[in-house]
C-alpha cells in the first residue's frame, strides 16, 4: 500500500482536478473499481445483476457460443496466466475489451467537437454523463480522451492473482503506473470490461487521483438511468469523474446509455 503522498509523488496529475466531489475514499495509492458486496463481485448473485445490461451476454456464455473464425493470436499481457486469472482465456478476452475500450474513445471523440443537436443520442450523453459542458469543456474533454486512448496498450496492464487484489475488478497503481486487472473483472459482461478499462485508464490519465474518490456511477451522486444530477454535481466535477468519461464513450458507442452501472 502507498501513502496519499507518495501516491501524488509518484504519478502526479497531467491536468488540474476539479474540485473533489463526495465519496468513498479509495485503498490508499490505488484508483480502483470495486464491487460494493463484501464478496468482491463474485458470488453468483454479483454476477446475475452484473450480467443483466442491456444488450449484454452473460460472460459464462461466451465459451458456449460457436467457434469464431480463426485469426491472429491474441498479444500476451503481463502475468495473465490460468494461474493469476483462473480462466485459460484471459489473454483473448483482455484485448477484446481494450479493443473495445479503443471503439469507446473513438466513438467519443468522433462527436465532442461539434455542438450536440437538440433530442439526439450526442445530446442526451452529454447531459447525463457532463452536464452542460461549455465548447471549451467540450475541447478539454476530448483532449482527455486523447490522453486515455493512450494508456490503452498492450505494456500498460498486467493481471493480478486474489492474493494481491482486494476485491476490485481493476485497480490503476501509481507506484508502477500500470492497470492491474483483477478475477471479478472476468465475470463482468463484454461491455461493463471495456467501460472498467475506460474508467482506469482515465485515471491513468489524471483524473480523480487527489482526494476522495469522484462517485462511481450508480451511486448517489452520478444515478444511472434518465434522472437528473443531484444538486453540487457541475461539469467540472464530472470531467474529473473517470466514470464520466467510461458510460459517456459507450454510450455513443452504443447508440444508447448501458441503463445500469458496473459495480
Amino acid at each position: 500500500m502507498f501513502t496519499h503522498a507518495q501516491q501524488l509523488s509518484a504519478k502526479p496529475s497531467r491536468r488540474p482536478s476539479a474540485a473533489p466531489s463526495s465519496a468513498s475514499a479509495a485503498p490508499p495509492g490505488r484508483r480502483l473499481a470495486r464491487s460494493s458486496c463484501a464478496c468482491g463481485g463474485g458470488c453468483p448473485s454479483c454476477s446475475s445483476k452484473r450480467l443483466a445490461r442491456e444488450g449484454d451476454a452473460p460472460a459464462e456464455a461466451e465459451g458456449k457460443q460457436a467457434a469464431p473464425v480463426a485469426g491472429p493470436e491474441p498479444p500476451e499481457f503481463r502475468d495473465c496466466s490460468l494461474r493469476n486469472t483462473g480462466i485459460d482465456d484471459a489473454n483473448q478476452r483482455l484485448e477484446t475489451a481494450r479493443q473495445r475500450a479503443r471503439d469507446y474513445v473513438g466513438a467519443a471523440r468522433g462527436v465532442l467537437g461539434a455542438a450536440p443537436a437538440a433530442g439526439s443520442v450526442y445530446a442526451t450523453a452529454l447531459a447525463r454523463h457532463f452536464i452542460a459542458p461549455s465548447d471549451a469543456q467540450r475541447t478539454a474533454i476530448d483532449a482527455t480522451y486523447q490522453q486515455i486512448l493512450g494508456t490503452l496498450t498492450v505494456s500498460n496492464f498486467i493481471c493480478n492473482s486474489n492474493n494481491i487484489c482486494e476485491g476490485e475488478q481493476a485497480f490503476w497503481l501509481p507506484a508502477d503506473d500500470l492497470i492491474h486487472v483483477c478475477r471479478p473483472f472476468w465475470e463482468l459482461s463484454p461491455t461493463c470490461r471495456a467501460i472498467i478499462l475506460v474508467h482506469e485508464g482515465a485515471h491513468d490519465a489524471g483524473i480523480s487521483v487527489v482526494g476522495a474518490h469522484a462517485p462511481n456511477r450508480g451511486s448517489a451522486g452520478y444515478p444511472t438511468g434518465n434522472t437528473a444530477a443531484p444538486a453540487g454535481q457541475t461539469t467540472g466535477a464530472r470531467m474529473d469523474n473517470p466514470d464520466a468519461y467510461a458510460f459517456f464513450a459507450a454510450h455513443i458507442w452504443r447508440n444508447g446509455d448501458t441503463g445500469r452501472s458496473c459495480f
